[in-house]
C-alpha cells in the first residue's frame, strides 16, 4: 500500500484523498518549507503529490529523493481534476510502483526511473 503526502496546492477535500493512504502537509505542519516536506516524505516513506515545479527541479539534481507525482495540469477545476483522476489514477499508481517520478500531464503520463 502506497502512502502519499499531499502538498497544499492540491485540494484537501477531494474524494480520492479521503483514505488512510493520504496525509496532508497542512495537517502535519502548514508552515513546512519544501525541504521539510521533502525530508518528511523520505523519513516516512511517502510519495509526494504536488503541482509545484520546484520539487521536479530538485528531483532532477538529487541523489536521494522521495517518489513524486507531479501534476502538470494547470488550473483545473475540481470537476476537471475529478475527471482526470477517474481516468488516470490507477495507471499513475501502477507506474509509481515502478518509477521514481510521475509527471501527470493533461494528455499523457511521463515516467522517470
Amino acid at each position: 500500500m502506497n502512502l502519499y503526502l499531499v502538498d497544499v496546492n492540491l485540494p484537501k477535500y477531494f474524494r480520492f484523498f479521503i483514505t488512510d493512504n493520504f496525509q496532508f502537509v497542512s495537517d502535519v505542519n502548514l508552515q513546512m518549507n519544501d525541504s521539510e516536506i521533502w525530508n518528511f516524505a523520505l523519513q516516512n516513506n511517502q510519495i509526494i503529490l504536488i503541482k509545484d515545479v520546484d520539487f521536479f527541479n530538485r528531483f532532477l539534481v538529487s541523489d536521494v529523493s522521495p517518489k513524486i507525482i507531479y501534476f502538470q495540469l494547470g488550473n483545473y477545476s475540481l470537476k476537471q481534476l475529478h475527471s482526470y483522476f477517474n481516468e488516470n489514477w490507477l495507471k499513475i499508481e501502477l507506474e509509481i510502483n515502478k518509477n521514481r517520478m510521475i509527471i501527470a500531464k493533461e494528455n499523457h503520463i511521463e515516467c522517470i526511473n
